[in-house]
């Protein structure tokens, strides 16, 4: 997710990219249309065997099936933005970022910039569960971003204006876990993507530095930057293939996907392969099988106030 400021610089830079026909972007990926809904974040459910996007300007869930089929699946009236998905199949549990950056149909002054909340539904029937506020445990501005599950079902969270990543842990008692002054520069977006390693660390990639940062689970303090090639300026969501390989979906005028592998527990991380994004800004990732599908959200055009507005995107095969 990125915020008005950034897109400003990047709106020029990702209009260069063209957008396809809708039978070329079929043969590259999954095509599927909404009412304008601009999904940023993608999870797949083999339970329900379909794809879960949220939507930043209504606030809701909906499903996308293998074939582009767009259902609505999540009404909530608390959801503003609905940024990260997440969807647990071995609970059967939809867990859901909720924000506001200004552009959702019910935003409002109260929220914009502030809100940072989590919300956890039932996969099946999208019948709530629980609700989060994050946003309370520390002053300032927030915004939840990202969000990352163990093995437990402990959920970690970014907060991408506010230097922290929270923990909701599997009893609903939700707490700052890890929290770093590198986690934040400036006003702009920094914790983004994140992903959890078996091995007892978080990935923690941030947006406007391109820094990917490792997170000691057992000791939060223990906070290390992953060493690599370059910056991944606009590195949005993270996606662990195994354990030393890992997607980061770029966008702030990158608008590519690329894959790093680690040999050394991510101490330091090379790039072994990289594509561009067929339509604008890049946002998020998830593996079907042996496939990854990189959303194509599309958010320039929603953050420009002088940008026709869009309903088609693209889930692109990496």
């Amino acid at each position: 997710m990125i915020s008005r400021s950034l897109m400003a610089g990047a709106a020029a830079m990702a209009f260069f990219i063209a957008s396809p026909s809708m039978a070329d972007s079929t043969a590259q990926g999954i095509s599927f249309t909404s009412d304008q809904s601009y999904p940023e974040s993608v999870t797949w459910s083999a339970r329900q065997d379909s794809f879960m996007v949220g939507s930043v300007r209504h606030g809701l869930v909906a499903k996308v099936d293998q074939a582009g089929k767009y259902t609505e699946f999540v009404h909530d009236a608390k959801l503003i933005s609905t940024a990260g998905l997440l969807v647990d199949d071995k609970r059967n549990m939809l867990w859901v970022t909720n924000s506001d950056p200004g552009v959702g149909d019910r935003t409002n002054a109260v929220t914009q910039g502030k809100l940072a909340g989590v919300a956890k539904y039932d996969a099946t029937t999208g019948q709530p569960l629980a609700y989060y506020d994050l946003g309370s445990l520390s002053e300032g501005t927030h915004f939840a971003n990202d969000i990352a599950l163990d093995a437990d079902g402990n959920a970690y969270v970014t907060d991408s204006f506010a230097p922290i990543v929270y923990r909701i842990d599997k009893a609903g008692k939700a707490t700052i876990f890890a929290r770093d002054p590198r986690f934040k520069d400036g006003d702009g977006f920094n914790l983004n993507g994140i992903a959890w390693h078996k091995d007892g660390y978080l990935l923690v990639g941030k947006y406007n530095t391109g820094e990917l940062f490792r997170v000691s689970i057992a000791d939060p303090g223990k906070i290390e930057l992953v060493k690599l090639p370059e910056p991944l300026t606009g590195a949005d969501g993270i996606q662990l293939i195994d354990d030393q390989h890992l997607v980061v979906v770029q966008n702030l005028g990158a608008d590519r996907t690329v894959e790093l592998v680690s040999a050394d527990g991510w101490a330091s991380a090379t790039i072994v392969r990289q594509e561009r994004s067929i339509m604008s800004m890049p946002t998020a990732a998830a593996i079907l099988g042996d496939d990854i599908y990189v959303l194509n959200s599309r958010l320039d055009t929603l953050f420009d106030p002088a940008a026709g507005k869009v309903g088609d995107y693209l889930l692109q095969k990496f």
